[in-house]
């Protein structure tokens, strides 16, 4: 019989893992995500995981919308007949003697595409169609007469109708236009507007270029204007990736909550960016990203987490599950997204205009970043909307964070009386702010 200990910490890892993207997996069930896979991330080695990852979201409930690229595939076939490829600002000049070769190139790449979703058996189904309607893009400079077109229009009930059948949409970078025309379309472009259309919860790009956002003074998530003024400081970057963050901050304008960037070389970028606060890719979003609230019933598992270690060191006073689910409603947190990073918990006493600000805690990653001050904050707060007069908080030691938020060490006996009958003078040091 193995030792209770054998592999234990792995097991240990795996199990938190999941619990902590619980909230996440709630959060998003029945959500809309637009998938956007460049066709160099389609030609890379670690794509079978990537694959697995995305199939995972599938099957636990997340709508998920896959569209593809195929620009290395097209180039590819186009120098193969001999012929050179034309740009202007990311979009192939299309020409009636390419047509056929870029079509072929397109096609193939999606049914490859399927091909290797298909082996993922039952429950999925990979169902590519002309979801997307187009008409021709307008060149700044002139050219021949072209098929490079821009979407004009998405097929809703298609799209719905392929959820109800619980079938994976895929859309490649073409479509088709009045008179049943051919039109070749800019991938990025595609993935924004179905986007935008279907109110999707989230645009993803999958790149497998370096887009250079770590300069962006290290941040995971930031703001369209950010991304905007950034822009126009790296007039150098490579015209994909500029195309892929334009793509990001007009969903993210047009309102698509939260867009992600995402490097595909990163092993379990995809859910790593989507069931973890920290994140692997740059997020761009206008809404609230960090926020304190007051905690809900499916908070209880990860406050109890939080306190577990204060509790241990015995800095907190240990607070069962039975009471964190009977007095949910008084315990406040911080949030990163969906991951709690910190909680305290406001009492009321009601025979006296007091309240106790108990059960505080920050989670050791997250120290150090101002959360303990916006918790103290917010219930300060709605202690003043109750009509308490007098804040305090019991500590085992000195602490700066309660001084550096106003508040001064008193005497136990400013202490409501049904408090002091449990009061432990030899070991808890009072400090309190009058609030009125």
């Amino acid at each position: 019989m193995p030792s209770p200990n054998t592999n234990s910490s792995g097991v240990y890892e795996f199990a938190r893992g999941l619990r902590d993207a619980l909230p996440y997996l709630e959060e998003f069930y029945q959500e809309t995500f637009i998938i956007k896979i460049s066709g160099k991330t389609l030609q890379q080695q670690n794509l079978p995981s990537i694959l697995d990852d995305l199939i995972l979201l599938y099957r636990v409930g997340i709508k998920v919308i896959i569209v593809h690229g195929a620009q290395p595939q097209i180039q590819e076939a186009l120098h193969f007949h001999g012929h050179t490829p034309i740009e202007e600002q990311g979009h192939l000049v299309v020409t009636a003697p390419l047509i056929p070769i870029v079509q072929q190139a397109i096609a193939t790449t999606n049914w490859e595409l399927i091909t290797k979703l298909s082996r993922y058996g039952r429950g999925i189904f990979p169902f590519s169609s002309h979801f997307v309607q187009a008409q021709q893009h307008s060149f700044t400079i002139p050219t021949e007469p072209h098929f490079t077109g821009d979407v004009h229009d998405i097929n809703m009930n298609a799209l719905q109708n392929a959820f109800t059948h619980h079938y994976l949409p895929i859309i490649p970078p073409f479509a088709i236009g009045k008179k049943g025309r051919l039109w070749i379309l800019e991938p990025n472009q595609t993935a924004l507007e179905v986007a935008v259309r279907l109110r999707a919860r989230k645009l993803i790009i999958l790149h497998s270029e370096e887009p250079q956002f770590p300069e962006i003074s290290g941040l995971r998530e930031t703001t369209t204007d950010n991304m905007k003024h950034w822009l126009q400081n790296h007039q150098s970057l490579k015209t994909v990736s500029r195309l892929q963050a334009h793509a990001l901050i007009e969903a993210c304008e047009r309102g698509v909550e939260r867009c992600h960037w995402l490097n595909s070389n990163i092993d379990g970028a995809l859910l790593g960016e989507i069931l973890t606060s920290a994140g692997t890719g740059c997020m761009i979003t206008n809404s609230i990203y960090e926020c304190v609230r007051f905690a809900k019933l499916n908070d209880v598992h990860r406050i109890i987490q939080i306190l577990e270690k204060p509790i241990k060191d015995l800095v907190l006073v240990h607070k069962s599950h039975a009471y964190l689910e009977q007095h949910i409603e008084n315990f406040l947190v911080f949030c990163i997204d969906e991951e709690l990073a910190g909680c305290c918990e406001l009492i009321l006493f009601k025979d006296s205009k007091t309240a106790e600000i108990g059960s505080f805690a920050v989670k050791e990653e997250y120290r150090n970043r101002g959360i303990g001050k916006q918790l103290i904050a917010a219930a300060q707060e709605h202690a003043l909307q109750k009509n308490c007069s007098f804040l305090f908080a019991l500590t085992t030691k000195a602490s700066h964070i309660f001084k550096s938020s106003g508040f001064k060490e008193y005497l136990p006996d400013q202490l409501p009386q049904s408090k002091m009958e449990n009061y432990d003078s030899h070991h808890s040091i009072v400090y309190g702010k009058l609030l009125l």
